[in-house]
């Protein structure tokens, strides 16, 4: 750790360095920008709580409302070093929304203030059009120009436990991720790279480092655009016991061959949720389970086991890796009638994690989640008609329960009253969240004004009335199922 440490310190002294070569450096202060923002729409069918001691809730028809303002200010030292700060709060209420006289009713609105940017990016070579730059600080990224709301898989999903986000506090025009850190660009001709190494500030355990890396290439003046990218997640662990917890609670083993989990509530939900249901099957499964989970206490204890089998543990650390691809058809014949996005195909696909391990990551092509998209003609109408779907074929819920309540990096485990998402077999929600879709228009009004709508079943959490880590967002996405889905409307504008 205290090699990493000299070595981002070295860095922020030599930009430091470059900023001061000059004695007198001429700035230029850029006008202040504002903007602000009304969101509002409605959950038609989604699942709220679905956590690590709460059973899931499904609700219909819950109304979503959310507004946001901005200021950003920038500087340009010496037309080489770009400085720019900015500050913005999003208000909304937390979901779901229960009345209740004093502490237990949940109507009460969330403030989230913050910096919006707060970023030094330096530009080596012509200054208006750089060919490497090199920065660092807050700012918002993005590698997939297309996705408009799937995808943008690196920075927006994990190893292990797998899971993907999407939107944010805000649900529309919002598929950057937020990171801390620093960031070196290239660009040559047809060929450009980002360098990322950001720190872990949302979800537990916080602080690590990763190290990215995205390349892109275009073709035939942007009628085929090729990228790839790799993220080695929490490759610098500021706290390896918590980024690997060494406990019976993270741990499996082999026994005559087999691998099992040494996580006791493992086999405690399933036992339970299939007694539970008191028919001569479920009792017969009941039993099995409970076999196993005797025989892994068995092992575990060391006055009936003094010599401790072989353990390992999971880890949060693994890489992601990424390729996606942009087919533009206007590029093959010349027409006045298509808009700047208009007739784009476009993937993505990204492996979250590429070691598999026992019991609950045995399968990469279970760690796949693929995108597809195709912007339809808007014909100068609307400047964008965006429609996506994505395929992931987790056996697990996208829920981060274990790594944000216990920072243990293993899937969710429902408990036995959770009859939402353990409805004929304990775990089967997870069967029925492999499909996602999205659809987003977008038409801008003069140069000040966006209006902007989108309906979709995508990986959308809302900031949650129970949980209260990192972000505040529920655990689980909201809309799982094909039933679940929902509808906003966005109005923006700024100057």
């Amino acid at each position: 750790m205290k090699k990493s440490t000299i070595a981002l310190a070295g860095l922020f002294s030599v930009a430091a360095a470059v900023a001061s070569a000059e004695d007198a450096p001429k700035v230029v202060y850029k006008p202040l920008a504002i903007g602000a923002l009304q969101e509002f729409g409605q959950l038609g069918r989604g699942i709220y709580k679905t956590g690590p001691t709460q059973p899931g809730e499904v609700w219909t028809y819950d109304w979503i409302d959310h507004f946001g303002a901005f200021l950003t200010k920038e500087a340009v030292v010496n037309d080489r070093l770009f400085l720019t700060g900015g500050i913005g709060g999003i208000f909304q209420f937390r979901k779901p929304e229960v009345v209740d006289a004093g502490f237990p009713g949940s109507q009460h609105k969330g403030f989230f203030l913050g910096p919006t940017k707060a970023m030094a990016d330096y530009h080596f070579g012509d200054p208006e059009n750089p060919k490497v730059t090199l920065g660092a600080g807050m700012f918002m990224y993005k590698y997939n120009d297309d996705a408009s709301d799937l995808g943008e898989y690196l920075y927006r999903s994990g190893a292990y436990p797998n899971y993907t986000v999407t939107g944010g506090y805000l649900l529309v025009n919002s598929a950057a991720a937020n990171l801390q850190g620093l960031k070196s660009s290239l660009h040559f001709g047809n060929f450009k790279a980002d360098l990322l190494l950001t720190t872990e500030t949302s979800l537990a355990p916080l602080y690590d480092w990763s190290l990215g890396a995205i390349a892109g290439y275009s073709i035939a003046g942007g009628l085929l655009d090729l990228g790839a990218g790799v993220n080695f997640k929490r490759l610098i662990q500021v706290k390896p016991s918590r980024t690997s917890p060494h406990t019976d609670a993270n741990g499996y083993l082999s026994v005559g061959g087999k691998y099992y989990s040494t996580n006791l509530n493992y086999y405690d939900n399933q036992s339970d949720f299939y007694t539970q249901k008191g028919t001569a099957e479920g009792t017969a499964k009941a039993a099995e389970i409970q076999a196993q989970r005797d025989m892994i206490d068995s092992l575990l204890d060391p006055n009936r086991t003094p010599i401790r089998p072989e353990m390992n543990y999971y880890t949060s650390a693994g890489i992601i890796m990424m390729a996606k691809a942009s087919l533009d058809f206007k590029k093959l014949f010349a027409s006045d009638l298509f808009g700047p996005q208009d007739l784009k195909l476009y993937t993505e696909a990204a492996l979250l994690g590429l070691k598999d391990y026992p019991v609950f990551y045995t399968k990469k092509s279970e760690r796949m989640p693929i995108m597809v998209g195709f912007n339809f003609p808007g014909f100068h109408f609307l400047d964008l008609i965006s429609v996506q779907a994505e395929q992931f074929k987790s056996p697990w819920l996208n829920n981060t329960a274990q790594i944000a309540n216990q920072a243990i990096p293993l899937p969710h485990f429902p408990i036995k009253s959770d009859l939402v998402a353990s409805e004929k077999e304990w775990n089967d929600l997870a069967t029925k969240d492999d499909l996602k879709w999205s659809i987003l228009v977008q038409k801008k009004i003069g140069g000040y004004i966006t209006w902007s709508a989108q309906a979709a079943n995508d990986h959308m959490r809302l900031v949650s009335s129970r949980y209260y880590y990192g972000p505040q967002y529920d655990h689980n996405e909201i809309t799982v199922s094909k039933k679940d889905w929902y509808w906003m409307t966005q109005l923006s504008w700024g100057i």
